[in-house]
């Protein structure tokens, strides 16, 4: 280059020389004269030779520079380039046609093409299959080149869908910005292209997930309010609104604590919300708000944490529920339970003290019935008594009846579960049976199968009750032929087993008609002023209600003038030890002494019952003496001989039973305490023992029971 410089400004100077000689220079010259000449042609040469070279160095630099500028605009080219190739958005460059000069591979990706095949394609090219998200066509004038050229500025989020060759739908959003010329007109149209179908996805599931939270707080049926960390209320729902009274446009970002909560109570309700803002939630607490006219509900909340995307807590959602109705009703309702319990209370005291005071005057009759019959009368005086004491021990039946059925409808009657002997029971239940059967001219039958083992465990005594109530109803109601009792096993459960009795009979028989009222309390078949059988009407419903106790059922079949068969199963368990009860042997001959010598302490109050009492204690060997309340019982035992024994009535005046057994055990006397009551109550016979007593005898007093029980004590004391 510089070469070609220095060849040019030679030629230039050589064009110019002639005029120069002739001219200017050939007036210089005859002017200084030959012998200057040399010299001024030197200095002229240096001068022209130094201001070349001044040029020659300064286009030297200028090259150099421009070298320099244009590697460094390459240098920036290719990082552009690279970074238009790498770059994670796909880029694509259209020129003012709309023909795709550039693209990089992603735009080419996102395209579902390859990006030879896309370079060279118009924006609209049919092979880009662009139509709307919904499948639908997209406008040509919605294009984004369309739109740039159209508005010469830039365009933000445009979004259409590509459909790849694979059958996928794949939805772009496309930003585009207009690059001008020098003239002002667009030489090229760079777009930036974005794949966000996967985010289109989320944003929906979010938009779906935030409308069907939005559709929930709107319309549960409980109040929803969500509380800032602050207190600041984000969201009320249109249960909330109903209930306050205040819209939620009016309470979005009002203190929740200032507008609802008495102050007061803010203190609490603090504490409680840093509680659940801390991660811990709490449940079913109760506190009052005040709504709009100043009234004041009961809420029930339950209040949780809601947390971000960063973990952080957004704040307190509250779930609530107006509880004030329902505190008035539990109110009330306790009140009723409370009046309810006190009358039951006062129901039990009543059938308590009224059998009481029947047994009382009904052991009196019995008694002395058993007293006089002992003496020397006449057969019609015998009969005359005998019919006494079965009047008084039908009397009898009909209190226990009622009283075991009070005891049923209030929930308080146990089955008393022990070992026992299943053919022991059957035979006491038929020697009883066997009687009135006998009086009757009628076959009492007892069958037991094989299968059927003689130990179990349950409650016999309630088991004998349900045969002998369903036996001696058949009895009552057979006038000829037999009544049957059967016992089969008829499978097991996990803790024993299953058996199943029948009590048939070729009796009277009942009617379809009355079938479904034979198990209701106080129902009679044969009721009216012409009935032939009388009764309480309460043996079956009690049967029932045991049967169903002991996990089994009952039920019957009967057909009129042939008879009727009853059919019950109850569950017993099996028995783990032997199931005989022991047997008091009679006291051999060289304690007969001791019996006969036997001192025993009677607390009475009712001289019927001393006069009855001692007269066949005495026939049996005793020594009776008696008392006539608690306190003449602590005297004696003080003043006299030594007592073997004491039979203690519960009810005296002065001093009860259980005040003065309580009196004797705490002196450390453990004299044997057999309680003497008119008392038959479910728990009367736990409240006895647990003050003291050794055990317990109702009255009418079994004479026979009785003296079982006094040998009992003297011989364990022996």
């Amino acid at each position: 280059m510089l070469r070609f410089l220095f060849v040019a400004l030679s030629m230039v100077l050589l064009s110019y020389t002639p005029s120069f000689a002739e001219g200017w220079l050939s007036i210089a010259l005859a002017e200084v004269g030959t012998a200057n000449l040399d010299r001024i042609l030197n200095l002229m040469a240096g001068i022209i030779i130094s201001v070349l070279l001044i040029f020659i160095v300064f286009l030297f630099q200028n090259i150099v520079k421009r070298r320099m500028v244009e590697q460094e605009l390459q240098r920036e080219r290719d990082l552009m380039g690279s970074i238009m190739e790498t770059s994670p958005m796909g880029i694509t460059v259209m020129d003012q046609n709309g023909v795709i000069v550039f693209a990089n591979d992603q735009a080419a990706r996102v395209h579902g093409l390859s990006k030879d095949n896309m370079i060279g394609l118009k924006y609209n090219d049919s092979s880009l299959r662009i139509t709307a998200p919904d499948g639908s066509a997209f406008p040509e004038e919605r294009l984004a080149f369309s739109r740039v050229m159209k508005i010469r500025n830039a365009v933000l989020d445009v979004r259409h869908a590509i459909h790849w060759d694979d059958g996928r739908q794949v939805l772009l959003s496309i930003n585009a910005s207009p690059l001008f010329g020098a003239n002002g007109d667009i030489q090229k149209v760079v777009a930036t292209v974005e794949d966000i179908t996967t985010r289109k996805k989320v944003e929906e599931a979010l938009k779906d997930s935030a409308y069907r939270f939005r559709s929930l707080v709107k319309t549960a049926e409980s109040v929803i309010i969500l509380l800032s960390p602050d207190r600041k209320i984000l969201e009320f729902n249109r249960l909330a609104e109903d209930l306050s009274g205040w819209s939620r446009h009016e309470v979005l970002g009002r203190d929740f604590f200032e507008l609802f909560l008495p102050e007061k109570s803010w203190r609490e309700a603090s504490e409680q919300l840093s509680t659940v803002l801390s991660g811990k939630p709490l449940r079913l607490f109760e506190n009052e708000i005040r709504v709009r006219g100043g009234k004041f509900l009961t809420m029930q909340w339950s209040l949780s944490r809601l947390l971000g995307t960063t973990g952080d807590p957004l704040g307190v959602l509250a779930v609530g529920q107006d509880v004030t109705e329902r505190n008035i009703f539990e109110a009330e309702l306790r009140e009723a339970r409370d009046a309810a319990e006190e009358a039951n209370r006062a129901k039990s005291e009543f059938l308590a003290n009224m059998s009481h005071e029947i047994r009382t005057p009904i052991s009196a009759i019995i008694g002395m019935s058993e007293l006089t019959l002992s003496t020397d009368l006449d057969e019609d005086q015998k009969g005359y008594l005998v019919t006494v004491r079965k009047a008084a021990e039908s009397l009898l039946s009909i209190i226990n009846d009622i009283l075991d059925l009070s005891k049923i409808e209030a929930r308080k009657m146990e089955l008393r579960l022990e070992d026992f002997d299943l053919f022991e029971m059957l035979e006491k239940q038929r020697s009883v049976l066997r009687v009135q059967a006998e009086e009757k001219g009628i076959e009492l039958r007892t069958t037991i199968s094989k299968s059927v083992s003689n130990c179990y465990i349950g409650d016999s005594l309630r088991l004998g009750q349900i045969l002998m109530n369903l036996a001696g109803n058949s009895i009552k109601f057979t006038e000829k032929g037999y009544v049957e009792i059967s016992v089969e096993n008829i499978g097991s459960w996990e803790d024993g087993e299953i058996l199943q009795f029948n009590v048939k009979d070729t009796g009277i028989g009942i009617s379809e008609d009355k079938a479904e009222k034979l198990f209701e309390s106080f129902v009679q078949l044969n009721a009216g002023y012409s009935k032939k059988h009388p009764g309480s009407g309460l043996g079956l419903a009690i049967s029932r209600q045991l049967v169903e106790m002991m996990g089994g059922k009952i039920s019957f079949v009967s057909k009129v003038g042939w008879g009727s068969e009853f059919i019950f199963t109850v569950k017993l368990k099996f028995s783990e030890g032997p199931c005989t009860e022991e047997v008091v042997m009679p006291i051999e001959e060289e304690d007969f002494s001791r019996s006969t010598a036997a001192r025993i302490l009677l607390a009475e109050d009712n001289a019927t019952n001393q006069v009855f009492i001692s007269h066949f204690l005495t026939e049996r060997g005793f020594k009776i003496e008696t008392a006539e309340n608690g306190i003449e019982v602590l005297e004696m035992l003080e003043s006299c001989d030594p007592f073997d024994v004491i039979l203690m009535d519960v009810q005296m005046p002065e001093m009860d039973g259980v005040q003065a057994t309580k009196r004797i055990r705490d002196v450390g006397n453990d004299i044997p305490i057999i309680a003497l009551t008119a008392y038959a109550m479910e728990g009367d016979k736990e409240k006895f023992l647990d003050s003291g007593m050794n055990a317990y005898a109702s009255k009418p007093v079994n004479i026979d029971e009785l003296v079982f029980l006094i040998n009992k004590y003297l011989t364990d004391s022996k």
